[in-house]
C-alpha cells in the first residue's frame, strides 16, 4: 500500500471570514498536534486557501476546485470534519448536499471520513435527513457538541458521542484590566430575517440604552458589521463603535475587561463564556439556546426595561461544564483513537 502524504484532510466552512468557524479551525489543529500530527501532515480545504496557509501555516486547497479536492482525499488517511453546523437546511440545502458529497469522495478515494464538534439539524426536508444520515453513517466517530445534536442523531439511527464545542478546549489570550470605571457591554447582531431581526432588536435596544458605560457592537464577520453598522448609523441600537473581530489579538482586546455580554452567535457566547464574561444570549438557533443552558447564561426572550442608570444586570456568570484542559483531553482520546486506527489499517509499516 503507498505511503499517503497527509493523516488527516480537514474541511468544515473555513476561510470565509467568519470568526467562529476559524476557531474551530485553530481548535481542530492544535486538537492533532497534541495527538502527534503536525501542520504539515494536514491539510486543509478552504473557501480561502492562501489565507487558511497564511494565517494557519498548513497546507491548503480551495474546496472550490474539484481536482484540488480530490487529490487531498487521494493524499490523506482521513478526512475529518472539524466542527460546526455543516447538516442542517435552514440556510439551504446546499450545505448538507456538498459534505454529503465530500464524505462520498472521501470514501472513493480511500479517506476515512470522522466528524468531531458537529452540530446536526435542523433537518426539515426528508432530502436533508437522507443527506445527514448517508454522509454521517460513514463517519468511523461522530462526535457532536450540544443536546439537540444529540437527539438529530437518535432520530437519523445514528450512534454519536456527546461532547462540547471544540473552541472550547482553545487556550485564549490573557485578559487583562479593565478600561474606565464604566466598563463595557459587548453586544452581538448576525444577520436573520427581517422580521427576527426586529424581534431581537427589542429586546437588544433597551439594553443597550440601560449600560451605563461603552457598548461596542462586536462583529464576528463582515455581514454581522455591516448589519451592526446600518444599525448605529440609523439610530436603532446605541453603539459606542463597531469592531471586527478577525483574530486572537482582537478577542482579547475586546473582552479584557467586558462587564457584559449580548449575542446571537454561538462563538460570541463561546469566547465570553471562557473569559467568564456575564452573559445573556439572544438564542436564534436551538444550538445557541442548548449552549446557553449548558453554561447557565439566560436566553432574553423579552424586552427588558433595564434600569435607567448603573451597570445592566440581567447576563449572568457563564460556568463552563468541564475545565478546559479536561476537554481537551476528553477531545484528543478520540482524535488518538480514531488516528490510531488509521495508523493501523491503512498506513505502511515503519511510515511516519
Amino acid at each position: 500500500m503507498r505511503r499517503r502524504r497527509y493523516r488527516v484532510a480537514l474541511a468544515g466552512y473555513y476561510g470565509f471570514g467568519n470568526l467562529g468557524d476559524e476557531l474551530l479551525l485553530r481548535a481542530s489543529l492544535e486538537s492533532l498536534e497534541r495527538c502527534g500530527v503536525a501542520r504539515e501532515a494536514v491539510v486543509v480545504l478552504s473557501g480561502d486557501p492562501e489565507g487558511t496557509a497564511r494565517d494557519f501555516s498548513v497546507a491548503a486547497v480551495s474546496r472550490w476546485s474539484p481536482g484540488e479536492v480530490c487529490r487531498a482525499l487521494a493524499s490523506s488517511e482521513t478526512l475529518l470534519l472539524g466542527g460546526g453546523g455543516l447538516f442542517q437546511d435552514i440556510t439551504s440545502l446546499r450545505s448538507c448536499l456538498w459534505y454529503w458529497g465530500l464524505v462520498r469522495l472521501a470514501c472513493l478515494c480511500g479517506a476515512r471520513p470522522w466528524a468531531l464538534g458537529q452540530s446536526i439539524g435542523p433537518l426539515r426536508t426528508r432530502t436533508a435527513r437522507r443527506l445527514a444520515r448517508g454522509a454521517l453513517s460513514s463517519c468511523s466517530v461522530i462526535h457532536v457538541r450540544d443536546d439537540p445534536s444529540m437527539q438529530w442523531a437518535e432520530r437519523l439511527g445514528l450512534r454519536a458521542i456527546r461532547g462540547e464545542d471544540l473552541a472550547l478546549t482553545l487556550a485564549m489570550p490573557a485578559q487583562g484590566a479593565s478600561e474606565g470605571a464604566g466598563g463595557k457591554l459587548l453586544l452581538n447582531l448576525r444577520p436573520v430575517s427581517r422580521e427576527e431581526m426586529a424581534c431581537f432588536l427589542t429586546l437588544a435596544a433597551p439594553c443597550a440604552r440601560a449600560f451605563n458605560g461603552e457598548v461596542i457592537g462586536v462583529a464576528l464577520s463582515g455581514e454581522d458589521r455591516v448589519l451592526l453598522e446600518q444599525m448605529q448609523r440609523e439610530g436603532k441600537l446605541r453603539l459606542s463603535r463597531v469592531a471586527l473581530v478577525k483574530g486572537m489579538e482582537d478577542i482579547a482586546s475586546l473582552w479584557s475587561g467586558a462587564s457584559a455580554a449580548l449575542g446571537m452567535r454561538l462563538h460570541f457566547a463561546v469566547i465570553s463564556s471562557i473569559y467568564k464574561v456575564p452573559l445573556a444570549v439572544l438564542p436564534y438557533d436551538p444550538k445557541v439556546a442548548a449552549f446557553a443552558g449548558r453554561v447557565g447564561a439566560p436566553c432574553i426572550k423579552a424586552p427588558l426595561n433595564g434600569p435607567s442608570s448603573g451597570s445592566w444586570t440581567a447576563a449572568c456568570c457563564p460556568r463552563l461544564p468541564q475545565s478546559q484542559e479536561a476537554l481537551r483531553v476528553e477531545l484528543d482520546g478520540i482524535c488518538r483513537t480514531v488516528l490510531g486506527t488509521a495508523k493501523e489499517e491503512e498506513r505502511p509499516e515503519g511510515a511516519v
